[in-house]
Order: structure tokens, then sequence, then C-alpha cells
């Protein structure tokens, strides 16, 4: 019985790693929608998409970045949060897609 327990952990965190929405920092009642980005590309045959999606330098702080995965069968993006981010001014999330998949993503920022 020990054993299906242990198994099933590790199943749920396989699995879990696979999700591709992402969100760092927390989102408030009082933050501003700073930014929304919607990202869509087709798919290109044996190769991949890497995109990465800025917020410049402004004058509000980023509380949260927010990333949602448009496909509802998680085969979009895998989201990274390069720099800043939370706490900062600025944002940089790079967006990198499966082998000969496309990419359907929206990142939004929130500050305030």
């Amino acid at each position: 019985m020990r054993i299906l327990l242990v198994l099933s952990i590790v199943l749920a965190v396989i699995l879990g790693c696979h999700a591709y929405s992402a969100t760092w920092g927390r989102r408030n009642s009082t933050d501003y929608l700073l930014s929304r980005t919607t990202e869509a590309r087709k798919p290109v045959k044996n190769n991949y998409w890497n995109i990465n999606v800025n917020y410049p330098t402004g004058k509000y702080n980023i509380s949260a970045v927010i990333v949602y995965d448009n496909f509802k069968n998680n085969s979009g993006a895998s989201p990274s949060l390069y720099s800043g981010g939370p706490g900062y001014r600025f944002a940089t999330v790079n967006l990198r897609g499966l082998v000969s998949q496309g990419i359907d993503s929206t990142v939004e920022i929130w500050g305030r």
C-alpha cells in the first residue's frame, strides 16, 4: 500500500512539471493590470518557437507575472522568468514551444 502511495506522488510531481501555465508573485485586489500580451504562433515542422516577452522599465513595481497556456491540452509553450519580475519594475518572460508544436500563451503583468 505504501508503494502505491509513493508511486502516485511521483506521478503527480511528474505531471505537475508538464503544466505550462505559471505564476510568479502574488496578485492583490489593489493591483493594476500593467500589461497583457498574447503570443500565438503556428507550428513549424521539426523546429520550435523561442520567444521573449519584455515588459520595459515602468514606474510601477511588479507584484505578479502570470502566464496562461491557451491550449487546452497543455501542448503550448513552457514559460521561464528570465529577469526582473515581482519586486522589480521590469520583466522578461521566455516562452519555449515544443518541437513541431505551436504557441498560444497570454502573459499578464500586475503591479502597484
